[in-house]
Formats: C-alpha cells, sequence, structure tokens
C-alpha cells in the first residue's frame, strides 16, 4: 500500500478533508520507521493532531510527537532522521522541539514530526489537547467549525489558520489544566 495515497499538503496549503481510517495505518508505520532509526533514544511515540481524533475533519498531514530521552543529542536525532527520509525544518523551542517534515513532492507534506525531551511541554500539550477532542463531542464539534471556517478564510496562508486556532487550544488546555502533568 502506498503510505501517501491519502496524504499530503503543499506547505502553505489549508484543505480540511473528512477523517480516513488510513491515517492511523500510516502513523504506525512511520513510527516504526522513526523508532528503527532513533532505537533506544526514543521514549515515546504518539500520533497527535486532527488525524489521531477519529471522526474530525483534518488536513491530510500526519502529526507526531516524539519524546526522547533526556541525554539525547539532537544532532544525533537531526542525522539519523534525515537519513530515514525526513527534512529537518528547525528548532522551535517550546512551540514543538525540533520539527521534521515527510514530503511525497517537493513541499507537498504527508507527515509532521515534533521530536522533544522530557520537561519539553509541548508534549504533554499535544496529548491533553487530542486525549480532549477524542473524549468530548461536543468540543470536537466546536472544533471542527472553527477549523472549517479558518481554512475558507485562510486557504493558503497555512500560517494565519494555525495562528487563528491558539485562542481555542489554549482555552481547552487551561480547561483541562489538572490533567497537563499525567500526559508529560
Amino acid at each position: 500500500m502506498n503510505d501517501t495515497a491519502d496524504l499530503g499538503l503543499h506547505k502553505q496549503r489549508v484543505e480540511l478533508v473528512a477523517h480516513r481510517e488510513t491515517w492511523r495505518a500510516s502513523f504506525v508505520r512511520h513510527r516504526q520507521r522513526i523508532a528503527l532509526a532513533l532505537g533506544e533514544r526514543v521514549a515515546r511515540i504518539e500520533h497527535i493532531g486532527s488525524t489521531s481524533v477519529p471522526g474530525l475533519a483534518a488536513k491530510p498531514v500526519i502529526d507526531i510527537a516524539v519524546l526522547v530521552h533526556a541525554d539525547t543529542h539532537f544532532f544525533d536525532i537531526i542525522t539519523d532522521l534525515c537519513s530515514a527520509g525526513y527534512y529537518y525544518r528547525g528548532d522551535k523551542g517550546s512551540n514543538g522541539g525540533l520539527l521534521f517534515v515527510h514530503e511525497s513532492a517537493a513541499k507537498v507534506r504527508t507527515h509532521h514530526l515534533h521530536v522533544v525531551r522530557p520537561g519539553d511541554p509541548a508534549f504533554a500539550r499535544y496529548l491533553l489537547f487530542r486525549d480532549a477532542l477524542r473524549a468530548e463531542s461536543t468540543l470536537r464539534s466546536a472544533y471542527a467549525q472553527l477549523k472549517h471556517r479558518l481554512a475558507e478564510q485562510f486557504p493558503n496562508q497555512r500560517e494565519a489558520y494555525t495562528a487563528a486556532k491558539a485562542d481555542f487550544i489554549a482555552g481547552v488546555l487551561t480547561a483541562n489544566q489538572g490533567d497537563l502533568a499525567d500526559k508529560a
């Protein structure tokens, strides 16, 4: 099966599609690829973002959070993930750690990897937001409506689309703050 048959979006485009069951299988394949590339340096690999929430429309790009052990050297991570077919796109610091992308063609992203160390708050936030959307249909519906409205407003401005979702995401994280420590 082609790993990217139903995945991929130009890096600036915002286009939402209905949730697809094949997204989980693509995550599993990439989780195996990442685990093989990084070996014992990996503590956890999680499917995050809208593609990880059944029933939620999403951009057809799989987001993956990779938690590595504290003593891991990021230079080694960059080298090994690039050798495994991912492109390094910089250190986003507390906004997502090291960012890597997988592409099906030039600038057509199919997967985003966010590599973080223990203690980085991004990892816990990714899981908290994902789990809240999975658990609460009303919240999931409100988020879907917001995403559709913003996709219409910013069809070729992914950064603006992402920024416009920030208040909603922050509200969900604040409302579930008590669960944050459990996700780290």
